[in-house]
This record gives structure tokens, sequence and C-alpha cells, in this order.
């Protein structure tokens, strides 16, 4: 094996406490060194991000300024068209050759649409996935899964139920920091106050005054 390559997607709009926490954890249980944050371009089953792509990035560039553990690709952000997680993998494989392991790690409120990702056969084949659990979705572990094997190859099934790792129960969402934002509300602690710094320097999320 020439390496590992492991992969947190997402809007990031904005990267929050809860992200970087979850990450370390799954870091911590699987023993990686190294997980990069991967912001969507435009995610496919999500509204369009509030903030700018540049925003974005710069603020996940602020938020682990000075961690070993994380890093930042763009790769998404350089490609045109809907952010899907096979063209990503693909390109990483191209890019780090076939003797790289590539993980990705989601969320398990992300489970259960899996099945429905752009080719979500071949993600699977080329990827290692890891299921961010955290309760109540850990109770829900052996249903979700139970009902995607219909949908996608036992193999496949079997290698997510072996790939689920529990992650901290944390009430922090970005929709939530944005909301707060447009309200007036201070965000303190929900973010690294760096990103808190540069919410409030660049006037961002100020309109949002409704939860999305």
């Amino acid at each position: 094996m020439a390496g590992r390559i492991v992969l947190l997607g997402g809007s990031f709009d904005p990267v929050h406490n809860g992200h970087l926490i979850v990450a370390r954890a799954v870091a911590e249980q699987c023993g990686f060194g190294r997980v990069t944050l991967v912001p969507a371009a435009s995610p496919p089953h999500k509204p369009p991000t509030r903030a700018s792509a540049e925003h974005r990035l710069a603020m996940l560039r602020l938020a682990i300024e000075g961690e070993d553990l994380f890093d930042v690709c763009d790769v998404e952000l350089r490609r045109d068209g809907p952010s899907y997680t096979l063209e990503t993998l693909r390109a990483l494989r191209l890019e780090h050759g076939p003797g790289v392991e590539l993980v990705w790690i989601i969320g398990a409120d992300m489970l259960a649409g899996l099945p429905n990702w752009h080719h979500a056969g071949e993600v699977l084949d080329m990827a290692r996935i890891i299921v961010a659990a955290r309760p109540p979705w850990t109770d829900r572990m052996d249903e979700i899964l139970t009902g995607m094997e219909g949908h996608l190859q036992g193999e496949q099934v079997n290698r997510l139920r072996e790939s689920v790792v529990e992650s901290p129960l944390l009430d922090i969402s970005s929709s939530q920091v944005r909301w707060r934002v447009g309200a007036g509300l201070s965000i303190r602690y929900l973010v690294p106050e760096s990103v808190r710094a540069y919410i409030c320097k660049n006037s961002l999320y100020v309109s949002d005054s409704v939860t999305s």
C-alpha cells in the first residue's frame, strides 16, 4: 500500500467545531494520521451555499491553521458542475495512483441516502466509507443498513456495516450558525475563533434570519 488519503467532504458553510471534533474522533478511533477536508463547490443534494467558494475555503484554512491532523483539498472547487464524490475520487486516484487507499468519512445522517448518490456502487468500490454515527443514529444503524440490501451489493453493505464508528453527540450545525449570525446572536464556541472573526469581518450570513 502506497499510503492512505482520508477525506471528509461537505459544504462547510461555514465550518464549525462539530466538523472538527467528529473528524478528530474518527481519526483517533481508526488510527488515521491525517484528515483532508474537501469543500464542495455545488453539493448535488443540498441548496446552493450561502457563502462563496472563496469564503468557505478561506474559513477552512483558518480553522485548521496550526493543526497537524487536518489539511484542505480544493479539488471540487476547481471543477465545474455538481460536486459528485465519484468524480472527486477519480481525480484523486489519477493524481496519487492506484496504490493509495481512499477513505471517505460521512455522517450517519447521510447513510440512508447513499444508494441515491451518483454511481453509488462505484463510489463504494473505489473508497472505504467510514460512517460517523452518534445517538440516535447508532440505534438505527442495523435498520438503515438492512434497508440498503436491495439497492447495493451485499458485500458493499457488509463493508459499510464494518465501518461504523461512534462519534460524539454534538448539537451544532452550519444552518444553526448561519441563523444565529442573521439573528445577531453570538456564535462564539460554535466555530473556531478565527472563523468567527472572519465571518464578522466579511459580514457573512447577516441576512440568514431563518434556518435552511
